[in-house]
């Protein structure tokens, strides 16, 4: 379609970031593409990004502000919403507030930071991410000490053992689920495990689906890493060299206290294989299986989880739990080792948390 003005967006539909191509005539959206050259969605886009410009053009879409007066709302003016939000803001300061987004862009966010902390010089601006992503960030503040996932979408590409821990990226990730398809239909050999509370479309794509009930995930995770330490498959060396150990603390708090190599062993011994089965209603002879394919150093294993992890009610503790699965067994640091925790919004690492619109950060 050469006629058309071709720009670059995001497409802020989910947390994969896909790279759109806007094909512009008369001043309107008139074809949407994937960007062949972006890295993270190599052209395709899902359904949903196909018809984002649709967005733009809904009957029900909100093209003008609108003012409550004697109780109606009715439309005004952009410089009178102008004017109304500026009086009312240089009149309470305090009382004003920014609710903001992983799905707002980088520039937004540093708009909306800049307006807020540097203009108004209040820390009155917080993102949705504080409610889907907490427990991601004290899992990864737990186990690394910063703030950043450990793998990258290359590691789909790379590993030939994928589990999902309780998401479902069929439908809320298919254009990251799509390369692990793909691979197969190229002949290549990847194991797909959904451990899960409910099968899913993304369960249709998997060997073995483990059904457990909610928020006992923990106990197989350290049923895992029983039986890496009864066998003695768990990466020694890299255990010696890059690993150490900590437990729950009175008081609580994120790091809890240092503890030695015999005292975490201790601590999972209860976890065999019947008893987390008792637990979670998963078959032992899964947990052997799974405990099988993190024993094996041949494999490279990538583990997938989203909000199923992270708004879990001990959210925290699960994902620092695959975390360790993943350091204590080695499939850690290489491409197609990694425990990776997927977002729900494309830019809540890049706008939230590096620009900073959270209230408790600079």
């Amino acid at each position: 379609m050469p006629d058309l003005d071709w720009q670059k967006a995001p497409c802020r539909f989910c947390g994969t970031g896909c790279h759109v191509l806007v094909g512009r005539k008369n001043g309107k959206v008139a074809a949407i593409a994937g960007d062949p050259q972006a890295d993270v969605n190599k052209g395709l886009l899902c359904v949903k990004g196909y018809h984002v410009g649709l967005i733009l053009y809904g009957q029900d879409r909100l093209t003008r502000p609108l003012l409550r007066k004697n109780g109606n709302l009715v439309p005004i003016s952009w410089d009178e919403a102008l004017d109304v939000l500026a009086d009312r803001v240089m009149k309470d300061p305090g009382g004003f507030a920014f609710y903001g987004s992983g799905q707002w862009t980088i520039p937004e966010g540093y708009a909306a930071q800049k307006f807020m902390k540097g203009g108004l010089g209040n820390n009155h601006i917080d993102p949705n991410a504080r409610l889907c992503m907490s427990s991601a960030v004290t899992g990864f503040l737990a186990t690394y000490g910063v703030d950043e996932p450990a793998g990258c979408y290359q590691d789909l590409d790379e590993c030939n053992v994928l589990i999902l821990w309780g998401n479902n990226p069929a439908e809320m990730h298919p254009v990251l689920f799509s390369r692990v398809i793909d691979r197969r239909s190229r002949g290549d050999d990847i194991k797909v495990i959904d451990i899960c509370t409910r099968r899913t479309r993304s369960s249709l794509h998997c060997q073995n689906v483990l059904v457990f009930k909610p928020h006992t995930d923990l106990a197989i995770a350290n049923g895992i890493a029983h039986l890496l330490l009864e066998r003695g498959t768990f990466d020694k060396d890299f255990v010696a060299k890059h690993c150490a150990f900590r437990a729950d603390s009175e008081p609580r708090e994120l790091n809890g206290k240092a503890i030695t190599f015999d005292e975490y062993r201790e601590s999972l011994a209860p976890y065999t294989p019947e008893h987390v089965q008792e637990i979670s209603g998963v078959p032992a002879q899964d947990i052997r299986m799974l405990a099988d394919l993190f024993g094996d150093r041949t494999l490279r294993i990538t583990s997938l989880w989203c909000m199923g992890m992270n708004q879990h009610t001990q959210g925290t503790a699960i994902n620092t739990l695959v975390h360790g699965v993943h350091l204590l067994s080695g499939h850690f640091g290489k491409p197609g080792d990694a425990p990776t925790s997927l977002t729900g919004q494309p830019s809540a690492c890049g706008t939230v948390r590096e620009v900073g619109t959270l209230s408790h950060a600079l």
